[in-house]
């Protein structure tokens, strides 16, 4: 699970390697794997080079990578 700093200078950074990365990769896979990897897992890194190929803001981005993982139970929940 992803854990969000607000400040804007701060980094955010996934407890899991490459948790972010791999989540990036399944969301936008024609990223440059090379670049993918310069950003260390940093939310807001990966949130910019993924800005630089979508119209979405970065701000957007950093909050779909670092939205909590659903789980089978919450599906049901959400519907039904």
């Amino acid at each position: 699970m992803a854990t969000i700093e607000l400040e804007r200078e701060s980094s955010v950074r996934s407890e899991g390697i490459g948790a972010l990365e791999r989540r990036a990769m399944a969301l936008w896979p024609r990223l440059d794997r090379a670049a993918l990897r310069r950003c260390h897992n940093d939310a807001r890194r990966i949130a910019n080079l993924v800005a630089r190929r979508t119209t979405m803001p970065p701000e957007a981005i950093l909050n779909v990578l670092t939205m909590p993982r659903v789980e089978d139970g919450d599906i049901d929940t959400w519907f039904g």
